[in-house]
């Protein structure tokens, strides 16, 4: 009993080890999960640390010295990285913008010019208006990477602000001694006072009160977001494109499985063209990615009430070209494979791959800078950036033109290669 049972066994083992499509589906494609996810993932633990930190750009427009001091302080915090300057120059307002919306940052720290002055004015004036430091952030970019480089630099500012005031506070209170002393006294008090804060005041020998600053987190100017994303904004685009490019697994095995059954050869009898026969395939594959965006921002705004934007047009768009790019992939797939079960274990090895890489399922801004880099060599990242331009960034039709372009190309170059590669025997 024991002989036939191992035989059976061993005939199941080398079924298994036969079948290309279960040995992905049990050991490549886990495997290749792991890899992808713990790379992409680790900016998002390392994020902030010695070895990954975070790259703030830094405006300062201040024209007096506490905000220099600041910088100063900043510059020795560990897990953050001040860019100050752009081929040489001291950075604007204007250029650390134009390095936010071109995605080559995501943070920068403004100082106003009258930082130091009403810091100072504060200090003998608890009722005067403060100066606004103001964080301009992507707000496609997460609070996960924004509240804790916010609070390290509010902390060195308070810290600053305190040390410059407590002189000008506490000879404040030897004035306001002195004004109720006889006139023979007033003189000595203040002397005294004059010397004490010289030689013995420290920030912490008077109460913090009106420290003069105020903050503000805005967009960059050429976005039209008026509101911080919710968490819906910034995620149910993600899942979309993840769900989208699924499809190229259903298109590569209905074609296998139709040549299988017999029924593809029974259309090329059709008087068709190879490249008119693979569009009429593909078509209602399309316009399934499209009911499918439809559907999952509709899910979006009526449960989790996000917005889509200010321009539908835009929006159609880029859903219209990321379709042609999933479909495309499909195509594509059904070219380089051979059999279904290779198709089908493929798909899903890519699917998940390249989702990951793309952004869909980790941030790219809390990824490696390598990878960063390789998620624009996936359809996954532009159809992800142009969604957000349209939904969480407000922009429209003419921002998202090169998401459309590069999308496109993708699906020109899948459709090429696809047709070349492509088995109708």
């Amino acid at each position: 009993m024991l002989n036939q049972i191992f035989a059976i066994a061993s005939k199941e083992l080398k079924v298994i080890s036969r079948d290309r499509g279960t040995v992905v589906g049990l050991f490549l494609l886990p495997i290749a999960f792991i890899l992808v996810m713990t790379t992409a993932l680790q900016g998002a633990f390392g994020t902030g640390g010695s070895n990954n930190p975070v790259k703030m750009l830094v405006v300062n427009q201040d024209q007096g010295s506490i905000a220099s001091q600041v910088i100063t302080d900043l510059r020795s915090a560990s897990g953050l990285q001040l860019v100050e300057q752009q081929n040489g120059q001291a950075l604007t307002r204007e250029s650390a913008e134009a390095l936010i919306t071109s995605r080559t940052y995501s943070i920068a720290l403004v100082f106003p010019p009258d930082f130091s002055a009403q810091i100072m004015l504060a200090a003998t004036q608890p009722d005067a208006a403060k100066a606004t430091v103001t964080f301009v952030s992507d707000p496609a970019v997460g609070s996960e990477l924004l509240l804790p480089v916010r609070g390290m630099v509010e902390g060195y500012i308070e810290r600053a602000s305190a040390t410059a005031q407590a002189p000008q506070r506490m000879l404040e209170g030897f004035g306001q001694m002195a004004a109720q002393a006889p006139a023979s006294q007033a003189p000595a008090i203040l002397a005294i006072g004059s010397a004490f804060t010289t030689q013995f005041v420290t920030p912490q020998d008077v109460s913090s009160g009106n420290t003069g600053v105020d903050y503000a987190v805005v967009a960059p100017a050429k976005y039209q977001s008026v509101k911080t994303p919710s968490s819906a904004e910034q995620n149910v685009p993600g899942y979309t494109v993840y769900g989208v490019f699924f499809i190229m697994q259903t298109i590569a095995t209905s074609l296998f499985r139709e040549k299988n059954e017999g029924t593809f050869r029974r259309l090329q009898a059709a008087p068709l063209s190879q490249a008119a026969l693979l569009t009429g395939k593909l078509l209602p594959y399309y316009l399934v990615n499209l009911f499918q965006i439809a559907i999952m921002f509709t899910v979006g705004v009526l449960v989790f009430h996000m917005s889509l934007g200010s321009d539908p047009l835009a929006l159609v768009l880029i859903s219209l070209a990321t379709a042609a790019a999933a479909t495309g992939l499909g195509l594509l797939l059904a070219g380089l494979t051979r059999t279904q079960e290779q198709a089908a274990s493929l798909g899903s090895l890519l699917a998940v791959v390249l989702s990951a890489i793309g952004g869909s399922m980790v941030p790219v801004w809390v990824m490696p800078q390598f990878m960063q880099t390789l998620s624009k060599l996936t359809p996954h990242s532009w159809a992800l950036n142009g969604f957000q331009d349209v939904i969480v960034r407000g922009l429209g039709v003419s921002a998202i033109l090169p998401s459309i372009g590069v999308l496109l190309a993708f699906a020109a170059g899948f459709w090429a290669i696809a047709i070349w590669r492509f088995r109708f025997e």
